[in-house]
C-alpha cells in the first residue's frame, strides 16, 4: 500500500511538473509572438492571441508607440525567462535587443491565450 502511494505521489508530481512546462513554454511562444508583432507595428498580429477582455484594450497607437521603443533598441534578440509563478499562469522574460533590453510580463488565461501582457524597460 505504501509503494503504491509513493508511486501514485510520483505520478501526480510528474503530471503537475509537465503542465507547469507546457504553460511555461506556451507562455513563452505567446509572449515571444506577441513581442515579434509588436516590433513589427502589427496589430492584428498582436491581438491574435490575447483574450478578450484584454485585446479591447489595444489600440494601433499603443503598438505604434512601444513598436517605436523597441525600435530604438535595435534589433529583436528574443526572450529569456526571469521569474514564473506556473500555479497563477505568470511569467516574467528580459526581451533582449541589440543595444538593450525591456522586461516583459505575461498572464495566461484559462484558454491559453494572453490575459495580460506588459512590456517596460529596464532599471539601467
Amino acid at each position: 500500500m505504501r509503494l503504491r502511494t509513493t508511486v501514485l505521489t510520483a505520478l501526480a508530481l510528474a503530471a503537475l511538473s509537465a503542465c507547469g512546462a507546457n504553460s511555461s513554454g506556451s507562455a513563452q511562444r505567446l509572449a515571444d509572438g506577441a513581442t515579434r508583432a509588436i516590433y513589427a507595428d502589427s496589430y492584428a498580429g498582436v491581438v491574435k492571441d490575447l483574450g478578450p477582455n484584454v485585446s479591447r484594450t489595444v489600440t494601433r497607437a499603443s503598438v505604434g508607440a512601444i513598436s517605436d521603443k523597441m525600435h530604438a533598441l535595435g534589433s529583436y534578440q528574443g526572450l529569456t525567462l526571469l521569474a514564473s509563478n506556473p500555479a497563477k499562469s505568470e511569467f516574467t522574460y528580459r526581451a533582449a535587443f541589440q543595444k538593450g533590453s525591456m522586461n516583459v510580463e505575461v498572464r495566461l488565461d484559462n484558454n491559453g491565450k494572453l490575459a495580460a501582457y506588459r512590456v517596460f524597460p529596464t532599471a539601467s
